[in-house]
This record gives structure tokens, C-alpha cells and sequence, in this order.
């Protein structure tokens, strides 16, 4: 094991010029790090990056990373799971928004000394990887918002996005977007397909719609918009290309044809189809052990030719 009692990070501030900054206790990487001494903080002014994006601190004599970020943090190319931690070695490299923070240590081999941080990709280089989606997306929206008071339909959809992104946050997984009425999420496996995230994933809309409930009873007496509200979920698995098309962070960009086919089969659930929840074959193979899998049958899913057979929970 190393010994990192004296290790350090280094990266090209805005200037391109090279920082360091010893690892002595926490530091902390962000946007703002409000009160954070500058000696245990490492600002980076970019739209993806959070206000209080990561910490990095010592545990026993190793580093380790935690993500406290919405739009996730990259080591060695490889995105951690929202609110994971993962340990780190020296050489490794930490992306945030557009700055690469590489992990040096005194003594560190020689084939990392003398490694260029102006060599280090400051792009999300697009990977194809395997992910389990998740959209959840709200029942009858457009008559609600004919029926419903603009305020009420805000206030109501408002308190769905926040309760469901604390639930995503608290399965490990990332929030990508929030689509008009639905919010989409994903879960990232690596290169091959793992169980783990499916079942969080899972888990996470199981617990969605438990919230979701919990929602309409607090509010039905008070928001005549809760009265009647519905939502689906469609759940798939299967390879997509994640980067980001441009600076902002609705950018991100996984494009694949399981993502666009969770919009779909979201817009099936607890509609066209009695099931709440609408997963694909491949989903359901991985979550068999920890779930009872219902076979819906064979479904016409708008825009792709012939049937395709969907499973619930």
C-alpha cells in the first residue's frame, strides 16, 4: 500500500497555471466552498460543477473521494456514483467540470513523475458504457395544466422533483434531466452490465412511488392538482455513448437506444398498461434474484418496428 502521508494534488488554475495543494486533512472542490479556507479549497468556475462539487480526505493512510455533486465527478475517465466514495492512488486523475486534478505523493513512481497536467484530457471523452435508466413521468399532464392553476401544477411538480431527487441521490444514482413532467435518471455500470445497479435503480422506483403517495395525501386537501395525480416509470438497460454536447449541464449527452426507449415505455405504465412500472427484458434478467418479475407480454412501442416484450415489478 502507499504511503500517502504526503501527497498532494495538482492542477492548471484558470490561468493555466500549475497549483498544488498538500493533502493534509479535507479539501474541498467547488464552485464556491463558502466558508472553506483557501488552503483547504480548490475553486473551479464552471457550469457543471456544484457549489460544493467533491471532498477529498485522508482515511488511515489513504485518499479518498467522495462525489456531493449533480453532475458527478470522473476518476481516471470513469464516472463514481452520485454520493459514493472511492479510494485513490497516486497518479490517479479527478475530472471536475473542465479541470483535471491529477494525485501525486512524495516518492510516487517514476513513470508518474514528470506527468504533463497539459496532456490531461479537460473534455469528457465520449465512452460507450452500459446504464440502467430511469423516467418517471406524470399522468395527464396537459389536462392538469387546462384544469389546475399554473401555481398549483408548479408547486405540485416542484415538490415531485425534489422528493424524487433526494431518492435518486440517497440509490446512488444521477439525475440527467428534468423533462417538462418527468425526471429522468441513470444508474452507470462500466463496460458489462451489473445486477447491483439495476436493483438500486429498482429500488429507486419503488421508493419514488411510495413518495409519491405520501405526496398526494399531504396535498390533496390543499392542491386540487394532487387530487388526480398518476405517474409511470419506465425502466431499461443497455449501452449508451456518455458526453456532453456543449457547457452547460443539461449537455450531458447518453445516447443510445435504451435511453430513448425509457421515455417510451414510461409513457405506457400506469397508462396503456395497468403496470406503474414498464422495464425492458434485459432489466429484468438482471433484477429476477431480488425482485418478483411480472411478463407483461409483448407491447408496439411507437417508433420501432415489430413487438417488444416488457416486464414489471
Amino acid at each position: 500500500m502507499e504511503d500517502m502521508s504526503n501527497a498532494y494534488l495538482e492542477w492548471l488554475d484558470e490561468n493555466q497555471e500549475s497549483r498544488r495543494l498538500e493533502i493534509i486533512d479535507r479539501i474541498f472542490i467547488g464552485r464556491l466552498c463558502k466558508g472553506i479556507d483557501e488552503k483547504r479549497r480548490i475553486m473551479v468556475n464552471h457550469p457543471m460543477v456544484s457549489r460544493d462539487h467533491a471532498e477529498i480526505s485522508m482515511s488511515g493512510s489513504r485518499i479518498k473521494i467522495k462525489d456531493i455533486s449533480k453532475n458527478g465527478t470522473w476518476v481516471n475517465g470513469v464516472r463514481i456514483a452520485g454520493g459514493s466514495t472511492e479510494y485513490l492512488s497516486g497518479g490517479d486523475v479527478i475530472r471536475v467540470g473542465d479541470t483535471s486534478i491529477l494525485v501525486r505523493y512524495e516518492g510516487d513512481l517514476p513513470s508518474l513523475r514528470g506527468r504533463s497536467l497539459s496532456a490531461l484530457s479537460t473534455n469528457i471523452t465520449p465512452q460507450e458504457v452500459t446504464v440502467t435508466n430511469v423516467v418517471a413521468d406524470v399522468r395527464g399532464f396537459t389536462g392538469m395544466t387546462q384544469m389546475e392553476k399554473s401555481h398549483q401544477v408548479y408547486a405540485l411538480i416542484k415538490e415531485i422533483f425534489n422528493r424524487f431527487s433526494i431518492i435518486v441521490n440517497e440509490h446512488k444514482g444521477t439525475i440527467k434531466d428534468f423533462v417538462g413532467d418527468a425526471i429522468y435518471a441513470f444508474w452507470e455500470h462500466g463496460v458489462n452490465a451489473s445486477v447491483k445497479q439495476a436493483v438500486l435503480a429498482c429500488q429507486n422506483a419503488l421508493a419514488q412511488i411510495e413518495a409519491l403517495d405520501a405526496i398526494k395525501d399531504e396535498l390533496r386537501f390543499i392542491n386540487p392538482a394532487a387530487e388526480r395525480l398518476k405517474m409511470g416509470w419506465g425502466i431499461t438497460t443497455g449501452p449508451v455513448t456518455l458526453s456532453h454536447y456543449g457547457s452547460r449541464p443539461s449537455d450531458l449527452a447518453l445516447v443510445g437506444d435504451c435511453t430513448n426507449l425509457a421515455f417510451r415505455l414510461s409513457g405506457l405504465a400506469n397508462k396503456e398498461m395497468d403496470s406503474k412500472i414498464i422495464m425492458c427484458a434485459r432489466t429484468a434478467s438482471l433484477v429476477r434474484g431480488s425482485f418478483e418479475v411480472d411478463d407483461l407480454g409483448e407491447v408496439s412501442v411507437r417508433g420501432r418496428s415489430g413487438g417488444l416484450n416488457v416486464f414489471g415489478i
